[in-house]
């Protein structure tokens, strides 16, 4: 690419991974003309939150992080002192919003599109056409590369071999963990939370502090992290009757007078305006429905760039990850490859998925991994500098398992004492003495 080819970028999505895409190809190179697509009307993806219109968003209103903010934080733009260890759902918006102002709104280079929505990508005459729509209408438009990132907590995964619960979603009996908002509609009724990961754990907690009583289904109940004591910890679900509000489980009990279940059960892979053939591609065969969602990716590099063409790359399908400098990180890595200085492997064996949720500890391995692809080309094309992990964040990495545990207890003591006072769940205020660090 010579100084004055100019080529054209599109980003499909303005949460973390598009904002962070775009703030790095703007300062690597300026031969890049960048759009950013964002079906929202404002930035920040899942993140945004906004007072109205709520509804089919994935946050709730009282989340916190389970990522500390020092391990959070993007290349070079630290979260304000203000800010507590743990960030509210508010403050990570807030902090986008900063890097939005910072980075991307002044930019000549980058043109954003908010309330429009890509409806369809296809590869055509070497180049990448996106149709988009808006209130004004449908637009085309051709792109020499494009960064999908849409995100995947947009359709949401449940069990498939529960008898009897299509009944209990019929009578909105059984949600999933997208459609949570608050405890108030669990006053003094039995719930059934499915799940203990980060959402499942905090959704458990805060009904306790309204709820009758509230039970935590998960795979492997003797191996459950410590959380609200006056949740009961049992195995997965097996059926559940919705005239007799029982729900038997996979040990045999029986669970009587369930008022509601909710799944806090993850989500699926889904790009339904991708072109089909390159679905399949990166979502596989067997996949769940006519959109074709799936819980795992095919023929991505490096858990990115379609080896079939690597002017198509995705960015943050890894789960489990530290997000927002992960992002940067994969961005550095993006404008090499589409600058073809930086080869990749183009043969990949699609039947064969790749770990998209890094066990623990594991993900440093892919940072590192990251990195040294990156310091291995001898003239880069962006000077992007992204976040190291050096020996300090490997350490709080490391560490942040625990210490997430020892904050799920003191949110369940928070929890208990608002049970006393029966008071429906909120934050503790941001310096309230629950630190257990100084």
């Amino acid at each position: 690419m010579t100084v004055n080819d100019k080529k054209r970028l599109a980003i499909i999505g303005g949460g973390p991974g598009g904002l962070a895409a775009a703030r790095v190809f703007s300062q690597s190179s300026a031969n890049f003309e960048i759009e950013i697509f964002v079906k929202d009307y404002d930035i920040g993806g899942v993140w945004h939150y906004p007072k109205q219109g709520q509804d089919g968003r994935v946050m709730y209103d009282h989340l916190e992080t389970n990522i500390s903010k020092e391990l959070m934080q993007f290349s070079g733009f630290p979260f304000k002192a203000s800010v507590p260890l743990y960030p509210s759902r508010k403050d990570i918006w807030e902090y986008l919003k900063n890097y939005y102002d910072e980075f991307i709104v002044n930019q000549d280079a980058i043109t954003i599109h908010f309330n429009t929505e890509v409806s369809y990508l296809e590869k055509k005459n070497s180049h990448w056409k996106v149709t988009s729509k808006n209130e004004l209408g449908t637009t085309k438009s051709d792109f020499d590369f494009v960064i999908v990132a849409s995100g995947h907590y947009s359709v949401p995964k449940f069990p498939s071999d529960i008898t009897g619960l299509e009944q209990w979603f019929d009578n909105r009996g059984a949600i999933h963990s997208k459609d949570f908002k608050n405890c108030e509609f669990a006053r003094d009724k039995v719930v059934i939370v499915a799940g203990n990961g980060s959402s499942g754990q905090d959704i458990a907690n805060q009904l306790t502090t309204v709820a009758k009583k509230v039970y935590n289904s998960i795979k492997e109940p003797a191996n459950s992290q410590p959380g609200a004591k006056s949740t009961d910890t049992i195995p997965t679900i097996n059926g559940c009757d919705w005239k007799s509000h029982s729900v038997t489980l996979s040990d045999g009990r029986i669970i009587q007078d369930v008022d509601y279940i909710i799944f806090a059960t993850g989500y699926y892979y889904s790009y339904p305006f991708i072109e089909p053939s390159i679905r399949l591609d990166i979502l596989g065969e067997g996949v769940t429905d006519d959109k074709r969602s799936s819980v795992n990716l095919h023929n991505l590099w490096e858990h990115m760039i379609y080896v079939k063409d690597p002017t198509l790359s995705f960015i943050l399908t890894p789960q489990l990850v530290i997000p927002f400098p992960l992002s940067e990180l994969q961005a550095a890595i993006m404008v090499e490859v589409f600058c073809k200085n930086l080869p990749i492997t183009t043969e990949f064996d699609s039947s064969v998925c790749g770990a998209h949720n890094f066990p623990k500890g594991k993900d440093l391995v892919h940072y590192a991994e990251l990195q040294a692809l990156l310091d291995g080309i001898p003239h880069r094309i962006g000077h992007f500098k992204p976040v190291k992990w050096d020996e300090r964040l490997i350490e709080l990495r490391n560490a942040s398992y625990s210490d997430k545990e020892e904050r799920n207890v003191l949110l369940a003591e928070h929890a208990q004492a608002l049970n006393k006072k029966k008071v429906p769940y909120f934050l503790p205020a941001p310096h309230a003495q629950l630190k257990f660090k100084d």
